[in-house]
């Protein structure tokens, strides 16, 4: 990236509007999970730094990685999750650290459906699917979810506007739902993953009901004032599954219902490691196509992500009204001043991680780390102040 100035990048640099809340600029922290909560799944001081890191380096919006909205939709061991008064005072220094550098602060909630966990112990409860259909869990299991009944239906639904009023109550500006890469919003959509009869199954409508009645309850507990994101699945990238078509189908509902962005994710943990899309994440701008597409037929922002290290690339799309923001994850995991360092004409600097392989991925499980990291960075266990 040798040779860029500060002078070619005005698209990334211009303020912007989302809903009720003005950003700063056009780069949008997308979400990416790191796994610095502890067991019960509340903030910890390595959670708050991480986040108000990525803001202190220029963002316009940090949007968190995936809270759980309840135990059973919850992933992994250290993944935030907030479901009651006893960890909002620890989300609000969160939300306090992200927002006193000048960023917008967004918590994506998540069911997690039948991708619950812990993995290692997957058969012990209750994971939680439209339908019981089997499928393949990492590294060289098949396992197969329960279906949802109705009344698990409705609790998680209450579930996804009580974690977003508990954000509201944190002082986060915003939600994002996580609707995407199969969890239990994404799975009712796909006719793979949803073989029911029922009101939730059968016709695109059906398949989409859950989506939107989480949407509704979610804009209700937000209230006017609160920012709220939905994370589409952008296409499932298997035969039979949820197409490029159904996700700009369904979005194009989303701001009627109160929406104020989507972000459109490809993909799901099964269809990744299928032969035609290994190698997929390694591509630059790998689901730009699905965002593009959405952009010019949508009356509300899209958050176009995924492969955008390049800042000319992120400018280019903007200047083309292909998207509205660009958001960046692991760029921003690997150096947050990514954005001050490209204001200013010093983008050659920016630290970059190869991911090859993704130690972020592999360490998740006790909290992320970087191989590009500085070692003391390294030792500390996450990249917060003072790095």
């Amino acid at each position: 990236m040798s040779g860029l100035t500060v002078a070619r990048f005005p698209a990334l640099a211009e303020p912007t509007t989302l809903g009720p809340r003005r950003l700063p600029n056009r780069l949008v922290h997308a979400p990416m999970s790191v796994g610095y909560a502890d067991e019960r799944g509340h903030a910890t001081r390595a959670l708050r730094e991480h986040y108000g890191r990525r803001a202190q380096g220029g963002v316009g919006m940090v949007i968190t990685e995936n809270v759980a909205v309840s135990p059973a939709g919850r992933q992994m061991t250290r993944q935030p999750m907030l479901t009651d008064e006893a960890a909002v005072a620890g989300f609000a220094l969160v939300a306090d650290e992200i927002k006193r550098h000048g960023a917008v602060a967004v918590m994506q909630i998540v069911h997690a459906g039948r991708y619950a966990g812990p993995w290692e112990r997957y058969e012990e409860q209750r994971r939680l699917a439209p339908s019981p259909v089997a499928f393949p869990l990492p590294p060289d299991r098949t396992v197969t979810p329960q279906q949802i009944t109705e009344q698990e239906i409705e609790r998680s639904i209450a579930a996804f506007a009580n974690t977003t009023a508990l954000a509201r109550e944190a002082g986060f500006d915003g939600v994002e739902i996580h609707g995407g890469q199969g969890f239990l919003i994404a799975s009712f959509q796909s006719p793979r993953m949803n073989r029911r009869a029922d009101r939730w199954g059968g016709s695109f409508e059906n398949r989409c009901r859950f989506a939107w009645r989480v949407v509704d309850a979610v804009v209700a507990a937000a209230g006017a004032d609160m920012i709220v994101g939905f994370h589409v699945m952008g296409d499932e990238l298997m035969d039979g599954g949820w197409t490029a078509e159904d996700a700009l189908e369904f979005s194009r509902g989303l701001g009627a219902r109160g929406i104020h962005f989507v972000m459109p994710v490809c993909a799901t943990f099964e269809s990744l490691r299928a032969p035609h899309n290994v190698g997929l994440f390694d591509r630059p701008m790998f689901q730009h196509e699905v965002a593009r597409r959405l952009a010019a037929e949508l009356e509300i922002p899209v958050i176009t992500n995924g492969g955008f290290a390049d800042p000319r690339d992120g400018e280019r799309v903007l200047a083309a009204g292909e998207a509205a923001l660009v958001g960046l994850a692991r760029p921003l995991f690997a150096d947050p001043d990514w954005m001050r360092k490209v204001q200013a004409g010093a983008a050659e600097t920016v630290r970059r991680c190869a991911c090859n392989p993704p130690e972020c991925l592999h360490t998740q499980l006790a909290g992320s780390v970087c191989t590009c990291w500085p070692e003391p960075v390294r030792g500390a266990g996450f990249l917060g102040y003072g790095a």
